[in-house]
Order: C-alpha cells, then sequence, then structure tokens
C-alpha cells in the first residue's frame, strides 16, 4: 500500500500552471526526496498535499484517506512542517506544545505523555522552559517536527525543513529524520542535494510542474548518471579544459582550482587508458586520478538538461 498518492493532480492560478497532471507513489516507511529548482511547483504541490490550497484538477491521499480543500478529516494521518513555520514567541516550547495537543484534542494524560516524548526526540528538553523568542533557528525547525509529531502520524510532510539552518542545525534535523523513518513516511521537499543522498530512500524531479523523474535514487544513479573522472593536478589545468571538451569521449568538464571533474561519455574508456594518455599530454603533474560515484546534484543537473 502506498503512503501517499497523487494522481493526475495540477494546479493553475489564472493563466500560470503551477502543477501539472503530477503522478506519484510514495511507499510507506520511506524517506521520499522532492526535488526541482525554484518555482518548480513543489511548494504548491505541498499545499495541496495538506488541504490549504484546492487543487485544479486531480486526487491526493495519504494514508489511505483523501484530503479534500478545507476539510480536517485527514489530518489525524500527517504532521506538517512549512518552510517558515510561525510560533507565538511569548510561549515556551513546552507550553506551544501543550498547546498543539489541546487542537487534536488529547486528553491531559496523552497531553502530558506525548510532550514528554516529543520534546526528547528533538532534543529540547533542557530548553523546554524557555521561551520560543529566544530559540535559535535550528531549536524552532525542531520544535516545529516535535508539533508536526503531535498527533503521531503516519506520514510526515517538511517543506524544506532544513533550507535556512546552519550545518549544526541541519545534522540535528537530519538526525531525527533519520530517527522517524523506523515507523513513518517522511515526505520532504528540499533544494540541498548532499542531504538527499545521505537520508532518502526514493526521489522525484519536477521542472515546470511537471514531472521529470520518480525512482529510487540507488536505481536513477545506476541508469541514468554519467561516470565522473575526478583528477587533482600539481598546478592549474586550466590550459587543459578547452581540449578536453572537445574529446569525444568526455560530455562536460568542470574546474575547480586545481582539480577537474570530467563526465566521460562512457566507463569503459577507463579501460583502455585513453583518459590517462589525454591528460599525460598536458605535462602537468597528477596527483590523484579515478572515478567517483555521481552526487544526487550531479544527477539532477543531468536530468533537467536532458529535460530541457
Amino acid at each position: 500500500m502506498s503512503a501517499i498518492s497523487i494522481r493526475n493532480l495540477s494546479k493553475s492560478f489564472g493563466d500560470f500552471t503551477a502543477v501539472s497532471h503530477l503522478d506519484l507513489e510514495i511507499r510507506e516507511n520511506s524517506v521520499f526526496g522532492f526535488l526541482g529548482p525554484n518555482g518548480a511547483g513543489k511548494t504548491t504541490t505541498i499545499r495541496m498535499m495538506v488541504g490549504l490550497i484546492k487543487p485544479s484538477s486531480g486526487s491526493i491521499e495519504i494514508a489511505g484517506s483523501k484530503v479534500a480543500f478545507g476539510e480536517v478529516k485527514t489530518h489525524s494521518s500527517f504532521g506538517y512542517l512549512p518552510e517558515q513555520p510561525s510560533f507565538y514567541g511569548w510561549m515556551s516550547g513546552e507550553e506551544y506544545l501543550r498547546f498543539t495537543a489541546g487542537l487534536f484534542g488529547l486528553s491531559r494524560k496523552e497531553e502530558a505523555q506525548r510532550t514528554k516524548r516529543l520534546l526528547a526526540l528533538v532534543d529540547l528538553e533542557a530548553a523546554r522552559k524557555k521561551k520560543i523568542s529566544t530559540y535559535s533557528n535550528g531549536m524552532k525547525q525542531r520544535l516545529g517536527i516535535a508539533q508536526a509529531l503531535m498527533n503521531d502520524p503516519e506520514v510526515l510532510i517538511l517543506d524544506e525543513a532544513v533550507s535556512a539552518l546552519d550545518p549544526i542545525g541541519r545534522k540535528e534535523v537530519l538526525n531525527i529524520i533519520e530517527e522517524l523513518r523506523k515507523d513513518k513516511t517522511i515526505f520532504m521537499s528540499t533544494h540541498i542535494l548532499a542531504d538527499v543522498d545521505r537520508i532518502c530512500d526514493d526521489v522525484a524531479i519536477i521542472d515546470q510542474g511537471k514531472l521529470v523523474i520518480q525512482s529510487p535514487l540507488a536505481v536513477l544513479k545506476e541508469k541514468y548518471a554519467s561516470p565522473i573522472l575526478k583528477v587533482d593536478f600539481t598546478r592549474d589545468p586550466g590550459a587543459a579544459v578547452p581540449e578536453l571538451e572537445r574529446s569525444r569521449w568526455v560530455k562536460k568538464v568542470e574546474k575547480s582550482g586545481n582539480q577537474i571533474r570530467i563526465w566521460l561519455q562512457d566507463s569503459e574508456v577507463m579501460e583502455s587508458n585513453i583518459p590517462l594518455k589525454a591528460l599525460a599530454g598536458f605535462d602537468i603533474g597528477i596527483l590523484s586520478y579515478g572515478l567517483t560515484l555521481p552526487e544526487t546534484e550531479d544527477l539532477f543537473v543531468e536530468l533537467l538538461e536532458k529535460k530541457r
């Protein structure tokens, strides 16, 4: 059974189509990365998923319940953290979670138990009595995740949950997601593709409101990503780049300092040492040389370039 099922979903604002005939199936107990450039339609899709925007057409089911604009009956099956969550700064973290529990109609006993458990999960026990206005951005995001879990949902929907955080804050939030994946489905949009490499099982890429591809991340890399040859030199290899770009075995070349990355047309050229022979001809010392696994960012750019 799919945790989330989206069929033929579209949304237009006047003459502008933000989402066009989108189909997605998200499996249970997975971390799903929802990717796309700015303006691709990610946030519009998520707002339709949580019932904040009425679709122009199509249907959405979360944990077997159909989502309808303005209705709250499906809210017990998912939790939601928007990109820029708002809090009552005069409340403490503990007060805010108890307030959230009241909105879901929990008993006083359930309210106390879940508040205590969630504060521990997001590592805010020590700060539970402090005003939210004194919290760092990372602490607020962790509190946001806690409130999204107050109804013990099957699905957690996160819209750019780590985009505004520093590396420490990002790591803290990602650690929480790693813990939650044991018994929940996580649907997260993000543009930080290194995080996708770390935690996502499956991904979908959309562009201009349309689905480019959906696949398990490992399968996507194996099927679509070009092999990349990474070479570190003793000095700037800039003079070699134009000639390499003209080589038949090269897709593209990217230079950064004394390092170049070469997208190969086919990894078989490595067996006959064609790249090494070509690089030796430039008379620049080579410090390291070898194939590297493509990262999600490389794959993302390549697939968008192919589509466009």
